[in-house]
C-alpha cells in the first residue's frame, strides 16, 4: 500500500495572514457598517479572501450572541507585499478611529495558502 502524497499549489500572488486584536471597550458596533462597505470593495476585487472576528476563549461560533463576545478581526489578504498589506488596513474605518482596532498590537505574516478554498456549511 503506497503512501498519499500531497503536493502544495502553485500559487500565483502573495497571501498575508492579519491578525487585528481590538481595543479595550472597542466601539465595533459605531462603525461596522462603515467598514461592511469598506471591506465590500476588497472582497469584490480580491484583496480579501477570507474573514472575520475573533471571539472570546468562553464563546462558540454558533452562540446567538456571538457578536457580542468579539474581540477583534482576523482576514486573509492577496497583496504584493506587507507594505501593501498595512495601506490597506490603514484605510479601514476600524482603523482610522482609533475606537476599534488595537494599532500597536496588528500582526501581518506572509502565509502560504495550502488548502485554496473551503466550503463552510
Amino acid at each position: 500500500m503506497s503512501e498519499a502524497s500531497w503536493t502544495p499549489p502553485a500559487l500565483k500572488h502573495n497571501y498575508f495572514l492579519v491578525y487585528i486584536p481590538d481595543i479595550p471597550n472597542a466601539q465595533r458596533p459605531k462603525y461596522q457598517d462603515a467598514h461592511m462597505k469598506h471591506s465590500v470593495q476588497l472582497i469584490q476585487d480580491g484583496t480579501i479572501k477570507v474573514g472575520g472576528v475573533l471571539l472570546a476563549p468562553t464563546s462558540k461560533t454558533t452562540d446567538p450572541d456571538f457578536a457580542q463576545n468579539t474581540t477583534g478581526s482576523w482576514i486573509i489578504m492577496r497583496a504584493e507585499s506587507i507594505e501593501k498589506v498595512w495601506e490597506t488596513l490603514r484605510q479601514d474605518p476600524f482603523y482610522t478611529t482609533g475606537e476599534v482596532w488595537d494599532h500597536e498590537k496588528i500582526t501581518v505574516t506572509p502565509a502560504f495558502v495550502a488548502i485554496p478554498e473551503v466550503k463552510f456549511d
